[in-house]
C-alpha cells in the first residue's frame, strides 16, 4: 500500500456513524414499494433530496425516459400427459408478452445451458426447461435455438425470485435494440418443477407458456448529491440504487440509508477530493439504466475528474455473517485493508460469493463507469449462499415480497457504513490517491499469460509493453511515496497522472467496446475482446475471422499500454 495514503482522519469518521440516522432512513423507506416508474419510486427519491439537501449537500433531482420492462403475470399449463396448471408463477423482466392464448410447444428439460449442450439438442419450436434463475446469456442461447418459450424452475424451495433477461446494458442505443430478447419466460415453484420434471422423464410433455410483461418507456426520478472537494476538482462516486422490486427493504434501502449517512458525516467535515452519492432507478426493471443515463450524461467530466465508483447494495442483512468484495487491482491492497481495519465480520472463501461472482467487479450492480476510467470496488456483508442465504447470500428473501423490515439488522449497516466511510477517506483525504496501478499492470500480465497457457497464441509484444510500462511505473511510484500534500505541484501531478493511467489501464482491462459504451450485462472476464477472438473454433473462414479480431484487440491493448507509458515518462520528466 502506499505511505502517503492517510488512514488517520477516517477513524473520527468511523466514530460518528450514527445507528438512529440509519434507522430514520430505512424507516421512512418502509412500506414503499419502489419500482420504477411508481409514485413510491418518486416518494423516496424526493425524500432523498431532501435529506441531502437537510445535511448540506447540494442535492438535484434529476429526471430522464428509460426503457423499463415491468413483469406482470405468468401462467404454465400443461396440456399432456395430464391436464394441470400451474399458475403460482412469474415472468421476468424483459421477457416477451405472449398472445392471450399463450405459445404451446413440446417441453425439453436441459440440465444445463450453454453452447454445446444448445448445439447438441433438438430445440427449434420447442419449450425449454430448466432449473436456475433466469439470466440473459442461457436465454439468449435458446432464443437463437428456436425456442418459443422458456420455463425456469424456482431454486427456492418456497420462493420465486424477480429477474431480467436482457443483456443490454441501460436503455439500448440503436445499435443494441435488436438484442433484447423476444421469448417469453415463465418462473414456477420448486414443487411444481419436480412434477413437470418427473413428468419428462417418463414421456413426452406439451404445454402452453402465458405471459404478461409491460415494457415501455418511462420517466424515471434520479437523485444525484454533491459535496465538491476543499482543494481538487477529483471526486469519488458512491451509488446505490432507489427502485427495489415490491419493499426491496435489504435491496436497496438500507444502501441508500447508508449512503445518506456518508454524506452526512463529509458534509459536516469536507474532504481535499469531492464525493458525489448517486441514487440509481431502473436498476431492476431497466438493467442499470439509471447509472448507465448518468454516466453518459457526465462521461466527460468522469473521465477527466472521477477517481472511483463504490456501490452500495444489499446492507444490513439480518444474520450475515461475513465480508463480501470486489474490486479493481489497483485498489486490491487497500480495500482488503479497509475491510480488516473497518470491521468485525470475517472475509467469506472467495468461492462462497455466489451468482455475482468474487474477486473483482462483473457485469452487475451498476457497474457503469469503466468506459470512463473509474477505479470500481463493491464489498458488503452477506450469508453464504443456501438454504438461509438464498442464490446470492442475499437472504432467501432476496427479490421476493417478504424482503421486508424484519430482515434488517442495523448493528450490520452500521459496520458496512463504516466501512463506506473508511474507504471515502483514503480516496477523498490523502495526498495521493490510493491506486497502485503497478497492480493492475500485473494483473493484465496474469491474464495474458492465462490467455497463452490455455491457447496456442504468443503475445510477445504486449509483454514487451508490459515490461516497458513497468519500468516507467516503479520509478514514477518511488517518486510518489514522497508526495505530502494534494495542493503541491508534486500532488497534483500525481493526480493528474493517477486519473490519467486509470484512462487507460481500466478500459485496456475491461472493455471491449468503445469507451462511451456499455459492455453488455453478459459473463464477464477481463481483457474480453481477446479472450473471445483466441477461444473460436470452427471452420477456416471463422478462424480467419478471429484472427482478425486477434490482431486488432492486442493492437488496442498495446496502443493503450503505450498511451500509459507515455503519460508516466512526462509525469517523472516535469518532477
Amino acid at each position: 500500500m502506499l505511505t502517503p495514503v492517510d488512514r488517520e482522519r477516517e477513524v473520527k469518521l468511523r466514530d460518528r456513524v450514527d445507528p438512529n440516522e440509519l434507522e430514520r432512513h430505512v424507516e421512512a423507506f418502509d412500506g414503499l414499494e419502489r419500482v420504477s416508474g411508481t409514485s413510491d419510486e418518486w416518494e423516496a427519491s424526493e425524500y432523498v433530496v431532501e435529506v441531502l439537501e437537510e445535511y448540506g449537500c447540494d442535492a438535484e433531482l434529476l429526471e430522464f425516459e428509460s426503457l423499463i420492462s415491468v413483469p406482470e403475470a405468468a401462467t404454465v399449463d400443461v396440456t399432456v400427459p395430464t391436464r394441470r396448471t400451474f399458475d403460482e408463477a412469474i415472468t421476468t423482466s424483459f421477457g416477451a408478452s405472449t398472445p392471450p392464448a399463450g405459445v404451446s410447444g413440446e417441453v425439453v428439460r436441459l440440465e444445463t445451458v450453454n453452447e454445446e449442450t444448445v448445439a447438441t439438442a433438438n430445440l427449434e419450436g420447442k419449450i425449454a426447461f430448466m432449473t436456475g434463475l433466469p439470466t440473459p446469456n442461457p436465454v439468449r442461447l435458446l432464443e437463437n435455438a428456436g425456442v418459443t418459450a422458456i420455463i425456469y424452475q424456482s431454486v427456492n424451495a418456497e420462493h420465486l425470485h424477480e429477474m431480467i433477461v436482457t443483456p443490454v446494458w441501460g436503455t439500448p442505443a440503436l445499435s443494441e435494440a435488436d438484442e433484447i430478447p423476444d421469448i417469453p419466460v415463465a418462473q414456477v415453484t420448486q414443487s411444481a418443477g419436480d412434477w413437470l420434471l418427473a413428468a419428462c422423464e417418463e414421456g413426452p410433455v406439451e404445454a402452453t407458456v402465458t405471459t404478461e410483461v409491460t415494457t415501455e418507456l418511462v420517466t424515471l426520478p434520479c437523485p444525484v448529491g454533491r459535496i465538491e472537494g476543499s482543494i481538487s476538482d477529483r471526486y469519488m462516486v458512491i451509488g446505490n440504487h432507489v427502485d427495489s422490486w415490491y419493499e426491496g427493504i435489504t435491496d436497496n434501502a438500507t444502501a441508500m440509508a447508508a449512503t445518506l449517512e456518508v454524506a452526512r458525516l463529509f458534509a459536516d467535515d469536507p474532504s481535499e477530493r469531492g464525493l458525489v452519492f448517486g441514487f440509481w432507478p431502473a436498476h431492476s426493471t431497466g438493467r442499470y439504466a439509471g447509472s448507465a443515463w448518468w454516466a453518459d450524461q457526465e462521461w466527460l467530466d468522469l473521465r477527466e475528474n472521477g477517481v472511483a465508483y463504490y456501490h452500495l447494495d444489499l446492507n444490513g442483512l439480518r444474520d450475515a455473517d461475513g465480508l463480501w468484495r470486489q474490486e479493481m487491482a489497483e485498489l486490491a491492497d487497500e480495500h482488503l485493508d479497509i475491510l480488516e481495519t473497518a470491521s468485525e465480520l470475517p472475509m467469506l472463501d472467495a468461492g462462497d460469493a455466489g451468482f455475482l461472482g468474487s474477486d473483482r467487479p462483473a457485469r452487475n450492480s451498476d457497474q457503469s463507469f469503466w468506459g470512463a476510467g473509474l477505479s470500481s470496488l463493491l464489498s458488503g456483508a452477506r450469508m453464504e449462499p443456501g438454504e438461509e442465504g438464498g442464490p446470492i447470500g442475499g437472504g432467501w428473501w432476496w427479490h421476493t415480497p417478504a424482503d421486508t423490515r424484519d430482515k434488517v439488522d442495523i448493528d450490520v449497516l452500521v459496520e458496512e457504513t463504516r466501512i463506506a466511510v473508511t474507504l471515502a477517506a483514503r480516496i477523498c483525504t490523502s495526498p495521493v490517491l490510493p491506486h497502485d496501478f503497478r497492480a493492475t499492470v500485473t494483473d493484465i500480465r496474469n491474464q495474458i499469460t492465462a490467455i497463452e497457457e490455455k491457447t496456442e497464441y504468443i503475445f510477445e509484444a504486449v509483454f514487451e509493453e508490459l515490461d516497458a510500462l513497468e519500468s516507467v511505473l516503479n520509478e514514477a511510484y518511488d517518486q510518489i511515496e514522497g508526495v505530502t500534500a494534494i495542493d503541491s505541484a508534486a500532488g497534483r501531478a500525481t493526480e493528474d497522472l493517477q486519473v490519467g493511467l486509470g484512462n487507460e489501464l481500466v478500459p485496456a482491462l475491461y472493455m471491449t467496446r468503445r469507451d462511451y459504451d456499455q459492455e453488455p450485462a453478459l459473463p464477464h472476464e477481463p481483457l474480453p475482446g481477446l479472450r473471445e477472438a483466441t477461444r473460436v473454433e470452427g471452420t477456416r473462414r471463422e478462424k480467419r475471422f478471429a484472427q482478425t479480431t486477434l490482431i486488432r484487440e492486442e493492437t488496442r491493448l498495446r496502443h493503450r499500454l503505450r498511451r500509459a507509458r507515455k503519460q508516466t515518462k512526462q509525469y517523472l520528466a516535469n518532477s
